[in-house]
């Protein structure tokens, strides 16, 4: 099932999954975008596009960054799992939570 969203959809879905995963001053520190493809983070997405299947959801997190693939084809509850599944993933590689495996909160949408 293909989900017709926007940048900003993506955004606001989120936001409170990795709230959830993060601490306070980690969430306060925490920039979220969508960019184009793995070659051009920095060029980012404006919130009012639609998301499209090869975007990236970005982060820079207490000084790291990371990113997960946009899968929309199986749902936005899919991809915001499996982008908590990378974010999860990354806190636990990163400086400021090292080895740290922090629960996914349960995803409704």
């Amino acid at each position: 099932m293909t989900v017709v969203l926007t940048v900003a959809d993506v955004l606001a879905a989120f936001r409170p999954v990795a709230e959830a995963m993060l601490s306070t001053s980690e969430f306060r520190s925490a920039d979220f975008w969508v960019h184009a493809d793995g070659h051009e983070r920095l060029r980012r997405v404006v919130e009012t596009d639609l998301v499209d299947e090869g975007m990236l959801l970005g982060w820079s997190i207490a000084g790291d960054d990371g990113d997960s693939w946009l899968w929309i084809r199986e749902g936005e509850r899919e991809l915001l799992v499996k982008a908590a599944d990378d974010l999860q993933d990354f806190i636990a590689e990163s400086a400021f939570a090292w080895g740290e495996l922090r629960p996914i909160p349960p995803i409704a949408r």
